[in-house]
């Protein structure tokens, strides 16, 4: 089973630099981490070998937030999934063969209040646009660190997009509902949840889709219009350590894994 790690609650303290911890982590891996400065906000590219990427197939570009709200742990909303996703940095650093995976930690998710083009993760998806990479599968991680079933958000698409984005769209939905029903051993739900930073590449045109986790019991709460208390303990100094089960890293590895290892043609 898995045994959440003494440097997870470093992450999670209140004093933790988290933007230092991350570079650390992964410079330790012998892994570059530059930081991409946008509008005031520091996300976190993860440069791994050229030769674990191929021009043959789509680019996998995988995004979890790292900030959290002032005063409360963020032990799920979003610690969970960007410890994660460190571990799996370190693995794919190791793979043999191509994974293709472009891996960025966003900054200022939590600020999004206002409005999609106010979260820090909307200039970085509008530099995707200017550069032209506008074809990559986009999965959003957020919050994985409680429960057993995989949750793909329910996406309303903005009005007036093109066929064209809804069909691209429709690919990459199936396509994540492929993966987290293996994943999860064909236990999975799609429900209605906020958006996460999959709002923002939407916006700009990229197909992007996001992934959470829920225990069995609050899938039923919440197919019934009920309360969800993983949902409830966001943004509060409950979402803790305690809160976590670590059934829930061990799915989160089994998604990003497969992950890694999907391969969808280029064109």
């Amino acid at each position: 089973m898995y045994i959440i790690p003494e440097s997870f609650q470093q992450f999670i303290s209140l004093e933790c630099d988290r933007k230092t911890f991350i570079q650390n982590y992964l410079n330790n891996a012998g892994l570059d981490a530059p930081v991409i400065s946008l509008e005031g906000k520091n996300h976190i590219y993860v440069k791994f070998p050229q030769n674990q990427y191929s021009a043959s197939f789509k680019i996998k570009t995988v995004i979890a937030h790292y900030d959290r709200v002032p005063d409360s742990p963020g032990a799920n909303d979003n610690s969970a999934a960007v410890y994660s996703l460190l571990e799996w940095a370190v693995r794919l650093s190791k793979m043999q063969g191509v994974h293709n995976v472009r891996l960025i930690f966003t900054d200022g998710e939590e600020l999004g209040s206002e409005g999609v083009v106010s979260q820090g993760s909307y200039p970085l998806a509008a530099l995707f646009r200017k550069l032209g990479i506008m074809n990559d599968d986009v999965y959003v991680f957020d919050c994985m660190g409680r429960g057993d079933v995989p949750v793909l958000t329910e996406t309303v698409l903005p009005k007036g997009v093109s066929q064209q984005f809804i069909s691209r769209f429709c690919d990459l939905e199936a396509r994540a509902q492929k993966l987290i029903q293996s994943a999860g051993g064909g236990k999975w739900f799609s429900l209605p949840c906020n958006y996460s930073d999959n709002a923002s590449f939407i916006a700009n045109g990229i197909p992007a889709v996001a992934i959470t986790l829920l225990p069995s019991d609050e899938i039923t709460s919440a197919l019934r219009g009920e309360g969800v208390p993983t949902w409830e303990l966001f943004h509060t100094m409950k979402d803790n350590l305690e809160s976590l089960t670590p059934v829930s890293f061990e799915l989160t590895a089994r998604i990003l894994n497969q992950l890694a290892l999907m391969k969808t043609f280029a064109g």
